[in-house]
């Protein structure tokens, strides 16, 4: 006798693996995200220490207004990038707890499989034992 609830653990089991899968995509694209903000950082910090290199030598007022231009699309641009990663982190929270979600129904139903194989086994058992009691007593009989 096979669990009856069989089809449904499958399909719990592909939903949960989908949602994982989903949950591995969103959190690649936040690391992109990321990755993204480190490296815009990482060269607005190379520009301010050039633009001061820059100051300590002769500097002209055009290249003063195009390092202010660039300051200020970097700000614009990491503001966007904020934003980009806290709307994907919502996303991220709400499918991890359609994850957990499924990773408690399918558990659920692991456990129901397990208990009905336990009492399965157990019933077995008995009638193996009832078998073995029944050639035991007929045995018995014929030896007396």
């Amino acid at each position: 006798m096979g669990f009856r609830f069989e089809t449904i653990l499958k399909l719990n089991k592909n939903k949960e693996d989908l949602l994982q899968k989903d949950m591995g995509q969103i959190n690649a694209l936040i690391q992109k995200q990321q990755d993204s903000q480190d490296f815009m950082k990482e060269i607005m910090e190379n520009k301010k220490e050039e633009l001061n290199q820059k100051k300590r030598g002769n500097i002209d007022i055009q290249t003063m207004i195009l390092y202010d231009n660039f300051f200020s699309g970097t700000q614009i641009h990491k503001k966007r990038q904020e934003t980009i990663i806290s709307e994907i982190s919502v996303k991220l929270e709400e499918k991890r707890k359609e994850v957990i979600d499924a990773m408690r129904k399918r558990r659920t139903l692991e456990i129901l499989k397990d208990r009905q194989m336990l009492k399965e086994s157990k019933l077995r058992d008995k009638k193996l034992l009832a078998i073995q009691d029944e050639n035991a007593s007929s045995l018995w009989a014929r030896n007396h």
